[in-house]
């Protein structure tokens, strides 16, 4: 994915996603949310929170960010596609989805407080990281 932002230690303006989504009859944010936090918490960060947020394809939005080192960070958004997305498809049922950055939670797992760590060029950081 590509998105012209400012690069800092958590964005970068190009960066790999993924996704996951539920499609059936009376999914709702209330299901939504519920399943982000499973599978966070499965994932190892059992304090999670949404915040409302803005993306052209879902609505509500939101963006999710986990607790870490004392601090929130997002992970990714999540959102009900909107039925202009869907119906043209066929599909007349509710779709929740949500996406995350994969270079983020790699960051988490590797502990970095930048994410620009991961395309250093530093040999001796590399082969020491248990990941790369």
């Amino acid at each position: 994915v590509f998105r012209k932002e400012a690069i800092d230690r958590t964005p970068l303006p190009e960066f790999h996603q993924i996704e996951g989504i539920i499609m059936e009859e009376g999914a709702d944010l209330p299901m939504l949310v519920t399943t982000l936090r499973t599978f966070y918490a499965k994932m190892g960060y059992p304090e999670v929170r949404v915040r409302p947020a803005y993306f052209p394809y879902t609505e509500p939005s939101l963006e999710v960010e986990v607790r870490w080192r004392g601090k929130w960070l997002e992970l990714g958004g999540a959102g009900i596609f909107r039925p202009e997305v869907t119906e043209p498809l066929g599909c007349m049922a509710p779709v929740c989805a949500w996406g995350m950055g994969l270079e983020r939670l790699a960051m988490l797992v590797l502990g970095l407080d930048d994410i620009r760590q991961l395309y250093i060029s530093d040999l001796a950081w590399l082969r020491d990281q248990p990941m790369l």
